[in-house]
């Protein structure tokens, strides 16, 4: 018995979806009550998944790191690539999926905004959809983001400290740090010139008054 089915192919990478995915249909039947509807969010959701794994195999393929396979599974997906050669590679096409998904949210978004002018039947057929792409997306992106292994988060998240890197070995960032640096020193030399200022006087009022006595 098969365990997963060849769906095509993207730019050469083969794609296969697992058996696994059709334990989503009695969730759906039951979020929707009605074999239309479990139908329509089956295959939102699996659209969902392989859109999420093909933001990543797109990152992959414009930081030019081979893509080898891309897998669909429930409520999750793999996309198999080589070792990138650069940390900065690995970490983008970490962020590859939840990017995917965000541009599916702003689409779902601007049609939900839209959906009251559309007809009844048009409605109907959305709603599920919908669900999926707006409330279901932003909880997979949440979950992904999180940053433990293996989780997209767990990679991801390292962005943080390369764009920390990068603002200090910016020009601006710089020059910033020069201005300010420069702002401390003159307030140093100025406390320094008053101290010494404030300590000849101190000398010069002993000196006169050991004169006097």
């Amino acid at each position: 018995m098969r365990s997963s089915w060849r769906l095509g192919q993207w730019r050469g990478v083969p794609i296969s979806l697992h058996w696994t995915v059709l334990i989503g249909i009695p969730w759906f039947y039951y979020e929707t009550r009605s074999l239309a509807g479990t139908a329509i969010a089956f295959v939102a959701f699996s659209f969902l998944i392989l859109i999420h794994e093909l933001g990543h195999a797109a990152v992959a393929h414009w930081r030019r790191v081979e893509v080898l396979n891309i897998r669909l599974f429930f409520i999750h997906g793999t996309c198999t690539t080589e070792e990138p050669y650069d940390e900065l590679d690995d970490v983008l096409i970490a962020w590859g999926g939840v990017a995917a998904q965000l541009v599916v949210l702003v689409i779902a978004f601007g049609v939900d905004l839209l959906l009251s002018t559309f007809s009844p039947l048009t409605q109907w057929i959305a709603a599920p959809l919908l669900r999926v792409f707006i409330g279901t997306n932003l909880f997979i992106m949440i979950v992904n983001l999180i940053p433990v292994a293996p989780f997209d988060g767990f990679k991801a998240w390292r962005i943080l400290p390369i764009l920390r890197e990068w603002w200090q070995e910016t020009s601006w960032a710089s020059s910033l740090r020069r201005r300010s640096a420069a702002r401390e020193k003159a307030r140093t030399q100025k406390l320094e010139a008053k101290s010494e200022r404030i300590a000849a006087e101190i000398i010069d009022k002993l000196k006169k008054g050991k004169s006097d006595a």
